[in-house]
């Protein structure tokens, strides 16, 4: 794949820019032929020659490698986009011309096109040279750019090349004119696409509450805010519309906003985004939306409010430390858990919690904006077992049983006795009579012996060690 940077090349506007009023790309998807007057010749080749040209998606190798291969057109995020390819006459002379309409009297437009030179620099050919002329359609001139000679590149480069010009009372359509000036043959052979018309005017500076370009809004919140606007000079008598453009929905005028300065009121925040720009014009243009120029844009972002979760409900025993799992997105957000009773820090997101009963513990989420959001989360606190680490089966009436205090509780439990060779000798589910030492009713011999405890209830398994004597 080519690297394709797009260069800007001739007169520029240096105020702030309208929409486009044309923007002619050549279409995308399905490939419109022969659309606008020249004197060359179309075809559907993959590589035009002299005379001609062609309207294509992309070029691939052509004649013998000395062209650039182009993959795509010049237009941004047209899938299969189309552009006018051209291989350049003999005698140089006119290939493009189109009328253009839509256009307001007594307005200052930025006309532009991109060209890339398609000839490698090993092919040493001829450089495009282009004229471009707008003329009225009664054949008066009102601009004149020439391009000069268009270099060849390493790589394929899309260069932008235009001017300014002014349209006097009375003149809504224009004709434009492309004029290769150089020579065919050997070279003189270049790509054309997006060509456009759009009003230029002043610098226009928008101010958001004074001195600020964004803010934020808080989600469900009401607010009012201040839009202003320094504007340069330019427009002998300038008018204004203020415009507003939301998540879901275009721009568009905002009803009584025809001021330099006005007021916003935003009921109950609900978009995500809000931003505003400020429409300018000469006062008898201001209702035509191809006369008018744009401010750069003004955005309000909404601040959700957070999304809270206290976590997974937890079991444990007591005395045995628990991790509290709560998380919460949100901007600036502060954490307080209630009760507090049994944490090591109330304040933090996770807490260790320490219970000796059963509790419901609160999140309390706060933003920036005041809200409160809570979720709770229940601690189910088990008795306390109590496991010896010896016992003394001699049937001498003192210390016969292992006898675990507390596991009685727990009637769904189950507790494994193994040898140190692994072999299982003592199981039970609940512990209502307690392990007498013995292994299928004989007595085993002194030693150490392991077990493993599971309380059946969601909490960890309990394991160790028990030592038999005699």
């Amino acid at each position: 794949m080519f690297l394709m940077p797009i260069i800007s090349i001739g007169q520029t506007c240096t105020g702030n820019f309208g929409e486009p009023v044309v923007n002619i790309t050549f279409e995308s998807g399905f490939n419109p032929g022969p659309t606008m007057a020249t004197n060359y010749n179309y075809t559907t080749v993959s590589c035009p020659t002299d005379g001609s040209y062609k309207i294509t998606s992309s070029t691939f190798a052509c004649f013998n490698n000395n062209w650039h291969t182009l993959l795509e057109d010049h237009t941004p995020g047209d899938a299969n986009g189309f552009m006018m390819l051209v291989n350049a006459s003999n005698a140089p002379g006119e290939f493009f011309k189109q009328t253009i309409s839509g256009l307001c009297p007594g307005t200052t437009y930025e006309f532009a096109a991109y060209v890339v030179n398609v000839l490698k620099p090993s092919a040493s050919g001829i450089k495009p040279n282009l004229t471009f002329i707008i003329e009225s359609t009664a054949g008066v001139e009102l601009g004149n750019y020439s391009s000069g000679n268009i270099s060849e590149s390493l790589n394929p480069e899309w260069k932008k090349y235009g001017m300014i010009f002014t349209t006097t009372a009375g003149i809504s359509e224009v004709v434009l004119k492309i004029i290769n000036t150089a020579p065919g043959g050997n070279g003189n052979d270049l790509a054309l696409d997006d060509i456009t018309f759009r009003a230029c005017g002043p610098t226009v500076l928008p101010k958001l509450n004074g001195s600020l370009t964004s803010l934020s809004i808080c989600e469900g919140k009401s607010l009012k805010i201040f839009l202003d606007a320094e504007l340069s000079s330019g427009y002998g008598n300038p008018s204004f519309q203020w415009q507003q453009k939301t998540t879901v929905s275009p721009w568009i005028d905002i009803p009584g906003a025809s001021s330099k300065a006005t007021e916003i009121t935003i009921n109950s925040a609900t978009e995500i985004t809000y931003q505003y720009r400020l429409a300018v014009a000469e006062s008898y243009n201001i209702n035509s939306p191809g006369c008018r120029i744009l401010s750069d844009i003004l955005t309000l972002n909404r601040v959700d409010k957070p999304i809270v979760d206290a976590g997974v409900d937890k079991n444990t025993i007591q005395n045995r430390p628990v991790n509290l799992e709560g998380s919460a997105v949100g901007n600036n957000l502060t954490y307080q858990w209630i009760p507090s009773t049994y944490l090591d820090d109330p304040f933090k997101l996770n807490p260790i919690a320490t219970p000796l009963e059963d509790i419901t513990y609160t999140l309390q989420v706060t933003d920036e904006c005041n809200n409160v959001i809570t979720d709770e989360v229940f601690v189910k606190v088990y008795k306390e077992i109590s496991i010896p680490n010896t016992f003394s089966p001699n049937n001498d009436g003192v210390n016969d049983l292992w006898n675990i205090i507390g596991l009685t509780s727990y009637p769904e439990s189950k507790i494994k006795v193994f040898n140190r060779y692994g072999n299982e000798i003592f199981l039970s589910s609940g512990y209502e009579n307690p392990w007498d030492g013995r292994y299928l009713g004989s007595e085993l011999s002194p030693g150490v012996y392991y077990y493993m405890i599971d309380l059946n209830n969601g909490t960890k398994l309990i394991s160790g060690s028990v030592l038999i004597v005699k």
